[in-house]
């Protein structure tokens, strides 16, 4: 006879019941086809949205514009912009960092916000490596000072001399801690002259009171400013990129002017944030392939005076971007030192 302990024992063990298994395999069947749909959905199918870290009518905006159409027309899907400016495009980029990971959410990236301004500033959080998936550069981007023309300075050496004439009374265009921060730094670390930095949310703004005579001198990108030179608006200086500018070809290099450490090679390019699907990922290699061979995207880019990047795919940009950020740092450290 059994003691009441182990009858009490028997009747909690769980009894196995004979349709458990078909009832989990009638799930299962359920399930899976759901799951495959869900992991297999095709990239695009809504709305994908591009992030202008800049003013609407900036450069970066420009570029962006020119991105999400050759995106919009390469997968027949929408692509909308959205301009988020602000501390030198790191607003936009912190976004885009903290966005969900479902490549619905995408950043038209530059040298400034990604590379130079983590080197430059403590207080940013995101880190171009670990925060972002980074498809390959659209172009690269040359910079030039520019003055407005009350200014009585025609080349670079001009202007160093009425600076170091008159310390601090010439005024600049500060934009946040990005390219123009950097290019800034290293003028004044190779000519020693003074000026009060006058600080700008981004660069339209900061154009607006060059043409205006607010202020007397700028770093920007050549797109920005080209135009409102050919209108006698502002005066170009000098270009700071290793050789002449295609849309100003008459427009000396810094190092044509003596300051062959002034120089930068800036880009922008497509980022997502990190840790978005493979398949998703693919699909936005693939694409940035297809646009940069589109004839309205290379028309576009030359014409505001950029190089089209005929080949860079993710890795070749991963490593760039690695490249560049030790560049920079190793820049800014030797300009501080100066």
């Amino acid at each position: 006879m059994e003691s009441p302990a182990t009858m009490t024992a028997r009747r909690r063990s769980p009894r196995h019941h004979p349709a458990l298994p078909a009832l989990a395999a009638v799930l299962a069947a359920f399930a899976a086809p759901d799951f495959a749909r869900a992991a297999d959905a095709p990239y695009p199918d809504r709305v994908v949205k591009v992030i202008a870290a800049q003013e609407p009518g900036s450069a970066t905006d420009k570029v962006a514009r020119t991105a999400a159409a050759a995106l919009e027309k390469h997968w027949g899907s929408p692509v909308i912009v959205e301009n988020r400016p602000g501390a030198g495009g790191t607003i936009g980029a912190d976004v885009v960092a903290k966005a969900p990971t479902d490549g619905y959410t995408l950043l038209l990236g530059g040298y400034s916000n990604m590379i130079v301004a983590p080197a430059m500033r403590d207080d940013i959080r995101y880190d171009v490596t670990r925060d972002f998936a980074a498809f390959g550069r659209v172009a690269v981007v040359p910079f030039v000072f520019a003055v407005h023309p009350s200014v009585q300075a025609a080349t670079l050496p001009e202007l160093v001399a009425l600076a170091r004439a008159k310390p601090g009374t010439l005024n600049v265009a500060s934009i946040g801690g990005g390219v123009t921060a950097m290019g800034l730094a290293m003028f004044f670390a190779a000519t020693g002259v003074q000026m009060t930095a006058i600080e700008y949310k981004g660069s339209v703004s900061g154009i607006a009171d060059l043409i205006a005579g607010r202020i007397d001198f700028m770093f920007n990108e050549i797109a920005s400013l080209q135009p409102q030179a050919a209108a006698g608006r502002v005066r170009l200086l000098a270009a700071a990129t290793p050789k002449r500018i295609a849309v100003a070809s008459d427009l000396p290099t810094t190092a044509e002017q003596g300051l062959p450490s002034v120089v930068v090679s800036a880009w922008y390019g497509l980022f997502a944030p990190a840790g978005i699907p493979p398949a998703v990922a693919s699909r936005l290699e693939e694409a940035m392939a297809a646009i940069r061979r589109s004839p309205d995207l290379q028309d576009h880019m030359r014409a505001l005076g950029y190089e089209v990047v005929d080949r860079d795919d993710a890795a070749a940009f991963a490593r760039q971007i690695a490249a560049d950020a030790r560049d920079a740092r190793r820049l800014l450290k030797t300009a501080a030192n100066n």
